[in-house]
């Protein structure tokens, strides 16, 4: 009864959770404040963006800036 799954779909889901590398958890200080910054230099470019944080997802980054950080 597993699902069927598209090239797509199962792209997306190795990239935001399965991949090894990716890190769990909350993002620490030094992240946030990395993202600030980046956010200043790049606006809104979450994949740019995650190309500079290693083991953040785009998603995960965006998700943190529209929840915590947008002042």
């Amino acid at each position: 009864a597993g699902l069927l799954r598209c090239g797509k779909s199962c792209r997306l889901r190795w990239i935001n959770y399965l991949r090894p590398d990716i890190k769990r958890g909350n993002f620490t200080r030094e992240e946030e404040e990395a993202i600030i910054k980046l956010h200043e230099m790049l606006g809104n470019r979450w994949s740019a963006i995650a190309a500079r944080l290693p083991g953040r997802t785009d998603n995960e980054i965006k998700n943190v800036w529209h929840t915590h950080l947008k002042k």
